[in-house]
């Protein structure tokens, strides 16, 4: 069986012809936003043509789709002269006087950030074909304006009207100080008060105050910043000293000259297996996300005296984490004859001629979104994964099935 398979962002079908359907025994399409007409709509009904789409916009052959790579602003000096279709792969700025600008555009997709500011709800009110893959920054006065005329496919972070939006993690610091002023800023995720250069007191005598989930201050200025935060801001005090790191952290040498003994870590943590005596110089660990630690240094973790994480994840085998595509076969294990853990792995393809009890033996795979064997594999893929998202057992039917697959942003048929 031929069959069709198409996955777009924008799909323009007002040229499709009764050919390129019948070439094919079995179409399926999808897409954010098709572009339509009566004659495409017809074709699609006779030839029972599967359609998932967000939106389907019956245009006009002149409609323009265009797609944006990096940063656009809608506002009063942007209308275009016909109607368009736009895809932003970036971030969206949508101002109060882009209205007119809106009633130009018949679809808008954001493939990263929109940010809409407080009185652009005149803007919401011309327009309902907004969709977002990704995040939506909004006012806490648009909130029910945005539920009702945006589809939001990941996350809407709502801010303050009066607030200045900031950085998801921004540093109060030397150079904030010498900007700062007295107004109310916001963070998507928090605010880091650690530098011992920070004048605490001279910020506060400024005015400024602060919105965010999260604020991480130390002993000697928690005193003075606290009664800036807002009360739904969750405040961590830490001891002085103490560095923070956005980032996740591998556990070195260097890292320990560069940071210190005393370490809150945003992210995951690995700790090599060389890194035993390592151990013994930390003070403190924090690691908001995992702590991944070979099985043989297990026991000797137990020497920090203060040490707090989200996860503990014991390793065996040599370690893979967060690869986007890995290939596992006969040659791996060559390499690492103890085995392999792939860890956080968007997506892993095993060697048909892995046997299973070789799989059960070397192979650990923990939190991959997808593990691609055969169905004889698939029990023993099976037993030795953790939070695996799916086994899929079709690749020997994937490489005979006669299908013909067309993904893109934008397409047309």
């Amino acid at each position: 069986m031929k069959k069709l398979k198409v996955d777009a962002v924008v799909l323009d079908l007002r040229h499709l012809t009764e050919e390129t359907l019948a070439a094919y025994d079995k179409c399926e399409m999808e897409a954010v936003f098709a572009l339509m007409n009566p004659h495409a709509q017809a074709l699609l009904n006779q030839y029972g043509v599967k359609l998932d789409v967000v939106q389907s916009i019956n245009g006009e052959d002149d409609v323009d789709v265009s797609t944006i790579n990096g940063k656009a602003t809608l506002d009063g000096t942007s209308i275009p002269d016909k109607k368009r279709a736009m895809v932003v792969n970036g971030k969206l700025y949508m101002k109060p006087d882009g209205v007119k600008a809106l009633e130009q555009y018949c679809g808008i997709v954001v493939n990263g950030k929109l940010y809409m500011k407080p009185d652009g709800v005149k803007a919401l009110e011309q327009y309902c074909g907004i969709v977002v893959n990704g995040k939506l920054y909004c006012p806490e006065s648009l909130v029910s304006a945005v539920t009702a005329k945006c589809t939001v496919n990941g996350k809407v972070c709502i801010y303050p009207d009066d607030a200045v939006i900031l950085n998801s993690t921004t540093k109060l610091d030397k150079t904030f100080l010498l900007r700062a002023q007295a107004k109310l800023y916001w963070a998507e995720r928090m605010f880091v008060a650690v530098d011992p250069k920070l004048d605490a007191e001279a910020l506060a005598a400024k005015g400024a105050r602060f919105a965010a989930p999260k604020a991480i201050l130390t002993e000697s200025n928690a005193e003075t910043l606290a009664p800036l935060f807002t009360e739904e801001t969750e405040l961590v005090i830490l001891p002085d000293g103490t560095a923070f790191l956005d980032d996740d952290l591998e556990l070195s040498a260097s890292a320990l000259r560069r940071n210190g003994d005393r370490l809150y870590v945003m992210g995951d943590v690995t700790i090599p297996e060389k890194a035993g005596e390592l151990l013994e110089k930390i003070e403190y660990l924090h690691a908001e996300g995992t702590i991944f630690l070979p099985d043989t240094l297990e026991e000797a973790v137990d020497v920090i005296p203060e040490l707090e994480y989200q996860e503990l994840r014991v390793l065996h085998g040599h370690t893979l984490i967060g690869k986007p595509m890995l290939w596992l076969g006969k040659e791996m294990l060559d390499l690492y004859p103890d085995g392999v853990t792939c860890v956080d792995c968007a997506m892993v393809k095993l060697d048909k001629a892995l046997e299973p009890d070789t799989i059960a033996k070397k192979f650990v795979f923990d939190g991959c979104a997808m593990v691609f064997c055969t169905e004889l594999q698939q029990n023993a893929v099976s037993a030795v994964s953790k939070n695996v998202a799916q086994i899929q057992t079709g690749l020997a039917k994937e490489e005979n099935d006669d299908t013909v697959r067309l993904d893109g942003i934008q397409l047309t048929l």
